[in-house]
């Protein structure tokens, strides 16, 4: 008998019991971090556009990118005008990432606060809406 053939039962015992122990653990513990949903945000002079704007409550990822000539930021703000999250300085063809959780339903508001860029159109609007499951 060769040892390529005497091997190879116990290579395959041994790739059997690898497979076997990564799939009882993959849903074995939670993760630490609940997945986030991503809503892609578009700014130019003088208009955010909102490529999903209605999401369910939980973590957010706004994937934010500046697609106008002049440097912009994104706020967050509540229902009652407080702010959320903020991304900071987004220069020209730059892109920014805010991650922020909403975990009530309702309607909160995307703008910019440079200069008089909200005034101009610089606002958005983000709903929260429970997500609907169908009955068992």
């Amino acid at each position: 008998m060769t040892l390529a053939r005497a091997l190879c039962p116990a290579g395959l015992l041994a790739a059997a019991y690898a497979a076997l122990a990564s799939a009882g653990s993959a849903g074995a513990a939670p993760s630490a971090r609940p997945a986030s949903t991503a809503v892609g945000v578009g700014e130019r002079e003088f208009r955010i556009s909102v490529y999903r704007p209605v999401v369910a409550p939980g973590p957010l990822r706004l994937n934010v990118t500046n697609r106008g000539e002049d440097v912009h930021d994104l706020v967050v703000l509540d229902g009652r005008g407080r702010q959320l999250a903020t991304s900071g300085e987004i220069g020209a063809g730059a892109r920014a990432t805010i991650r922020v959780t909403l975990r009530r339903a309702g309607t909160y508001r995307l703008l910019c606060t440079r200069d008089d860029h909200a005034a101009r159109g610089m606002r958005a609007q983000l709903r929260v809406r429970p997500s609907r499951r169908p009955a068992r």
